[in-house]
């Protein structure tokens, strides 16, 4: 498995430092979303005014628009800078695959791609938030889903498998797989860097980093690989 590139480096490290930042970030956060309120609030006044113009109307629209996109983006930034608290326990996968299965075929049919489904049964339980599990599921679905619009044959797949099927050593080993334009490590490692998107400025560019963030606070290991028109990406999830 050496030819994945790891984000091993978004694996947050425990101290002052990093508690001081956490904190600096949810209050910048929290002053934030309340300047956000206050303009959704009076653009919601406005257009409560039958009698404004449609210019008026689409000026203040945009702005109640934009507050509201300016609160959810706060809450994927907790989420991506380790924010979000991530406690330990007993996952089991066929109790969670039905509804990853779900959320895989809502990105699917949303971006128009294929979907194959293999979860085998059986697997062991992992050790993880089962919140943020699902998080890093939905996130790397959605990414997959996107990159996979347009290439040939347009399709995604899910694999997990056993400890020591796939990989040595006691992990669940989750593969998504999805058809991909060519991507080099450079362009691999790029992906997990925040805000970077090649996907239009109507995407934040923080998917890759709150899976891998995430992902690092639960101990699990995280990377992707490009290989003959497909990217691929390896969670190595430890037993419980």
């Amino acid at each position: 498995m050496a030819d994945f590139i790891f984000a091993d480096d978004y694996r947050l490290e425990e101290g002052p430092t990093r508690y001081f930042y956490e904190e600096f970030l949810k209050g910048l956060v929290h002053k934030h979303n309340n300047l956000m309120g206050v303009i959704q609030g009076f653009s919601s006044l406005i257009l409560y005014d039958d009698g404004i113009s449609r210019e008026v109307r689409e000026s203040a629209q945009q702005m109640q628009d934009a507050a509201k996109t300016a609160s959810d983006l706060n809450r994927d930034v907790l989420t991506s800078s380790g924010c979000s608290r991530c406690d330990s326990d007993s996952v089991s996968l066929d109790a969670v695959s039905p509804y990853w299965t779900s959320k895989a075929e809502e990105a699917c049919n949303e971006a128009g791609v294929s979907l194959q489904v293999n979860f085998r049964e059986g697997l062991p339980a992992i050790a993880g938030d089962p919140g943020m599990l699902g998080e890093v599921f939905t996130q790397l679905i959605k990414n997959a889903a996107q990159a996979a619009v347009g290439t040939p044959s347009s399709s995604v797949a899910i694999d997990a498998f056993p400890p020591g099927e796939a990989s040595p050593g006691a992990t669940v080993d989750l593969f998504i797989r999805n058809t991909s334009v060519e991507m080099n490590a450079e362009s691999l490692k790029k992906s997990f860097i925040p805000f970077h998107t090649t996907k239009g400025a109507e995407h934040y560019g923080l998917g890759l980093t709150t899976a891998a963030v995430l992902a690092g606070q639960m101990n699990i290991r995280l990377g992707l690989r490009y290989a003959d028109g497909t990217t691929t990406a390896w969670l190595a999830m430890p037993t419980a």
